[in-house]
C-alpha cells in the first residue's frame, strides 16, 4: 500500500515537472517568437546587445538560427607574420562584446535576447535600451566597406593615456571619453574609457575613427 502511494506520489511529480518544463517552453518560443517578428515595422530600431568578448559571431548565428535580424560589423585586421612571410589581413569583428539585433522593443523579445547564451545584458537597460536608426547602420556599414576601420588604416592622431577624444564614427559617434592605453603608432586601436548611462565604461576603438578634443 505504501509503495503504491509513493509511485502516485511520483507519478504526480514527475507529471508536474513535465508541465513545468512545457510551460517554459512555450514561454521561451514566445519570447524568441518576438525576437523574431515585426522587424520590418517602422517601431522596430537596431538595439546593442552586450556579449561575452570572443562570442560576438556565435551569438550572431544563434540569434539568425531563431529568426531574429542580428549584425556583427567587420573590418579588415592586422597584417601579421609567419616564419617571415607577411599574411594577408584576416576579417575581425569591429566591435568587441557588442551585437547588433533589430526588433521592436518589448518586454518579451527583451528576454529572448537575455537569454541567450552568451548575452549579458542591452546596452541602455531594460527600460531605455539604446536604439539606433537604419540608417545610422547603413552608414557604419558603408564606412566598413570602404575599409574607414580598418586596423592597418593610416591616422595622424597620436594619444598617451589621459587624453580626452570624441568618438567621431560608429554607433558612438559624439561620445568623448579617456585614453586608457597609448597609441602612437598611427594605426590600430586604442582602448578608451567612456560615460556610457551613468557607469564608465572601457571600448576598444579604431584609431581612425577618433579625434582630440
Amino acid at each position: 500500500m505504501m509503495t503504491s502511494s509513493m509511485e502516485a506520489e511520483l507519478g504526480e511529480r514527475s507529471l508536474r515537472k513535465l508541465e513545468r518544463d512545457d510551460a517554459v517552453r512555450r514561454m521561451r518560443r514566445d519570447e524568441q517568437g518576438a525576437l523574431a517578428s515585426d522587424t520590418e515595422s517602422d517601431t522596430a530600431c537596431w538595439y546593442v546587445a552586450v556579449v561575452h568578448p570572443g562570442h560576438e559571431q556565435e551569438t550572431e548565428a544563434a540569434l539568425k538560427a531563431i529568426g531574429a535580424e542580428a549584425l556583427v560589423p567587420m573590418r579588415r585586421g592586422k597584417r601579421r607574420k609567419r616564419r617571415g612571410k607577411l599574411l594577408p589581413p584576416q576579417d575581425e569583428v569591429l566591435m568587441t562584446g557588442y551585437v547588433l539585433v533589430r526588433f521592436v522593443s518589448t518586454a518579451k523579445a527583451l528576454r529572448g535576447l537575455l537569454r541567450q547564451e552568451h548575452v549579458t545584458a542591452i546596452l541602455g537597460g531594460w527600460e531605455t535600451p539604446y536604439a539606433l536608426k537604419a540608417d545610422a547602420i547603413a552608414a557604419l556599414l558603408r564606412k566598413a566597406d570602404n575599409g574607414a576601420f580598418d586596423y592597418e588604416r593610416q591616422s595622424d592622431v597620436l594619444v598617451v593615456a589621459g587624453d580626452r577624444v570624441t568618438v567621431e564614427d560608429g554607433i558612438f559617434a559624439g561620445q568623448v571619453g579617456t585614453v586608457v592605453t597609448p597609441n602612437t603608432t598611427g594605426k590600430g586601436d586604442v582602448v578608451i574609457e567612456v560615460d556610457l548611462f551613468g557607469r564608465m565604461t572601457p571600448m576598444v576603438v579604431p584609431l581612425a575613427s577618433i579625434s582630440k578634443v
